[in-house]
């Protein structure tokens, strides 16, 4: 099993493009006009300003009152209102999809929408969504190998708890999406690295969400970058640590994006 998930990821890493066909797996994939949006954050928007706007009167009224003992209590308000300014709702259309059990989605129109507003190459735009999905894909396959799930029965007890601990065990659900997102964002970036363009692009498309983590996943790439761009090893390496963590504990492969993304 260990040979296995150490093989995958040396495929990810040296050729993401075939690394499925080479171990064997399924890539079918389909494609798809419609256009689907993905919904990050958890506060409204419009609800976090009106709360902004009731903290600035209170501050002015405080002010013209000289009440220095109700600051410390503004100040507490301010920090958690600070909190939500991170978590604001937003959507971003979709690109691509991987379900398990159900393979890999590839939503085109999106994909012509997003190349045409940036300007883009459509066909290596299109190939840089399809090797996200892939690896996606290639996890999936590495966390089914280690719960002994690889071409088990579904009704078998080691797939069934395999697809619980892919989706996250309740409050780890969405730090599981982080670090889904970002080894799959990562190998992308590294691609499009390789291939010579997309890949600037690519950073600065995130940088609007640069505090929404975890309520933007895709920002959890942010500090593999920056580290590859000091040490490209040291980035390969810090991939490999988090990719062996994803398969037995999402808390601590997202600390370990904390960390990075602390120290970019």
């Amino acid at each position: 099993m260990l040979v296995y998930s150490k093989r995958m990821l040396e495929l990810i890493l040296e050729n993401i493009i075939t690394a499925p066909e080479r171990l064997g797996l399924p890539t079918a994939y389909a494609e798809s006009d419609v256009l689907l949006y993905r919904q990050y954050g958890r506060y409204d928007t419009v609800a976090v300003q009106r709360e902004g706007r009731q903290l600035l009167r209170r501050a002015e009224a405080l002010q013209a009152a000289y009440d220095i003992a109700a600051l410390p209590r503004l100040g507490k308000q301010y920090a958690e209102w600070s909190k939500k300014l991170q978590q604001l709702k937003f959507k971003r259309l979709l690109h691509g999809e991987f379900a398990a059990g159900k393979g890999i989605t590839l939503y085109v129109h999106a994909i012509r929408q997003e190349c045409a507003e940036h300007g883009w190459d459509y066909a290596a735009y299109y190939d840089s969504v399809l090797v996200h999905e892939r690896v996606h894909l290639l996890h999936y396959q590495a966390v089914l190998a280690h719960f002994g799930a690889a071409g088990a029965a579904v009704q078998s007890a080691e797939y069934k708890q395999a697809q619980r601990y892919w989706y996250g065990r309740q409050t780890e659900a969405a730090q599981a999406a982080v670090v889904k997102e970002t080894l799959a964002e990562f190998a992308r970036w590294l691609w499009c690295l390789q291939q010579g363009h997309l890949a600037q692009a690519l950073l600065q498309t995130r940088e609007e969400a640069r505090a929404c983590i975890p309520y933007y996943p895709y920002a959890g790439v942010r500090g593999l970058c920056a580290l590859h761009a000091s040490s490209p090893q040291a980035a390969v390496r810090a991939y490999s640590e988090l990719w062996q963590l994803s398969l037995t504990s999402w808390q601590q492969a997202y600390a370990r994006i904390k960390q990075l993304n602390a120290a970019k």
